[in-house]
């Protein structure tokens, strides 16, 4: 008697029908994108960030070439400075001027989709549906404040590939795939978290090398892991910039404790966002309950993420969709419950339909998801209105200080910088932060909260300040209440500005 395998020919078989089939990666990337636009597309623009990003990508259209040195503030002017993410910044110049914020949300949106689209797809390669979901769920919520129109999402799928091609060049015990040298190409001119990307390939040939089975395979896979890491530095470097790129990072990190006085370089706050303290206790309490077990250096990544997120909060989309690319073979092989398998052969109804969609999706469904994806962007590019959210913008003092002529160099807050620049006018201080560095940023951080020893009135007077542009709850304004020669020009529910008299 014939020994089968207990699945119909029905399951294996591909039927007229699956072409319009869909899929677990289709569904949430669909989902995701319908939710990020359907608020008018404001949750990717509440970063001022943008705007300067913006700026810079019109600014290399218009001159035709690469920036080498500062030309949008007034403080660092000249001084060596390079547009690291040059290809982001073109494709959000390119989105702005196609279709205004609505594209430029519509970008991010269709990033963020790919995404959370690319980690299900990759997790459900060895976990169940339900425990993958859970995964992405968890980590949509992770993310959700550092998902912003800014150059790292539209990085993001690529170092998704990046950290999963990695991983499976560590399970199946071989280098990881040359492709791959591309993904680090492209995002290397894309967003500087490259630079990690560099290091967890170090961190996964040590695993490899750990995990070798004997000698000579040790010595196969050292060779092998050594010519992709030296080829990798070596893609890392085709930027305009050359090397540079990676040296960007060290300047960044360089800053010291002053990293922590910008909002995206602080320590998570899990009173502001408490669902993210939720989830690592879950996390947690599962791994300590079902004694979860890893081997010493991807137990090693897994914490190093967990550091990089404790330190600085914009760093949760690394711990969030890193680790769990990190562990899903090992989770697998520990708990074979909840292992990907075939599909189909679950006793119970529910749970076939939910194994069959995480098969991918077939192309008639593909192209309907795009089809209705590319409708319900173009209507709401086209009827939402979609901006900036005014109350996060100075836009109203900005046009102010146009009508009434206020000109000269602006004590700026560093949330403004990106509106400032997008709008022409030179910054005291933005986003750049390795431009400016520690010490600059520690002496705009005293100015604006009146700390430590410093002047205001001989600072003003020592950089020229003309007028200022800042938030109505900084103390300085305060003092400029006071102040002898300054004018209180301008209050709305935000922004306040102050013009000396002459």
């Amino acid at each position: 008697m014939a020994v089968t395998s207990g699945l119909s020919d029905s399951s294996v078989l591909p039927r007229a029908g699956d072409a319009w089939k869909f899929s677990w990666p289709l569904i949430a990337g669909l989902v995701v994108f319908i939710y990020l636009l359907n608020a008018s597309g404001q949750p990717l623009l509440t970063d001022p960030d943008t705007h300067w990003h913006i700026a810079v990508g019109d600014w290399m259209l218009a001159n035709r070439t690469m920036p080498r040195v500062d030309v949008f503030s007034f403080t660092f002017t000249g001084q060596p400075w390079i547009a690291k993410e040059w290809l982001s910044q073109l494709l959000l110049t390119a989105a702005f001027h196609a279709a205004g914020w609505g594209g430029v949300s519509a970008l991010a949106a269709v990033a963020v989709a790919a995404t959370f689209a690319l980690l299900l797809r990759l997790l459900l390669r060895d976990l169940k549906a339900p425990v993958a979901i859970l995964f992405v769920v968890a980590a949509f919520v992770m993310m959700g404040p550092h998902l912003l129109a800014r150059p790292h999402v539209l990085a993001f799928p690529l170092s998704l590939i990046w950290v999963a091609g990695l991983v499976r060049a560590v399970e199946e015990r071989r280098a990881p795939h040359p492709l791959l040298l591309v993904v680090m190409l492209l995002w290397a001119n894309m967003h500087g978290g490259f630079t990690l990307g560099i290091m967890l390939c170090g961190a996964f040939a040590l695993d490899a090398l750990v995990g070798a089975r004997d000698g000579t395979e040790r010595k196969v896979l050292f060779g092998t892991w050594l010519k992709f890491g030296v080829a990798s530095v070596l893609a890392a470097c085709i930027t305009p910039y050359g090397p540079e790129s990676i040296q960007v990072t060290l300047r960044i990190f360089g800053i010291g404790d002053a990293l922590s006085m910008i909002a995206e370089w602080k320590a998570p706050n899990f009173q502001s966002q408490p669902m993210q303290e939720l989830i690592l206790l879950v996390g947690l309490y599962l791994a300590f309950s079902r004694g979860l077990r890893l081997p010493l250096i991807r137990l090693l990544i897994v914490l190093g993420l967990v550091h990089l997120y404790l330190r600085y909060a914009r760093n949760a989309e690394l711990l969030a969709a890193y680790a769990p690319l990190v562990m899903a073979p090992l989770l697998a092989r520990q708990w074979p419950s909840i292992a990907a398998g075939p599909t189909g052969i679950s006793a119970n109804a529910l749970m076939r339909r939910v194994d069959a969609l995480a098969r991918p999706a077939g192309a008639g469904a593909v192209g309907l998801a795009l089809v209705v994806a590319i409708a319900f962007a173009a209507g709401m590019i086209r009827f939402a209105g979609i901006a900036p959210a005014a109350e996060l913008m100075p836009t109203a003092a900005l046009d102010y200080a146009r009508a009434n002529g206020i000109k000269g160099h602006v004590f700026n807050s560093y949330q403004y910088g990106g509106p400032l620049i997008h709008a022409g006018i030179p910054t005291f201080i933005d986003g750049r932060g390795e431009l400016f560095g520690g010490d600059f940023i520690k002496l705009y951080s005293n100015l604006v909260h009146l700390g430590g020893k410093v002047s205001l009135e001989k600072e003003f007077d020592r950089y020229g300040i003309e007028w200022t542009l800042l938030e109505n709850d900084v103390p300085a304004n305060k003092l400029l209440d006071e102040l002898p020669g300054w004018r209180r020009a301008y209050t709305d529910d935000k922004t306040t500005i102050f013009v000396r008299e002459r």
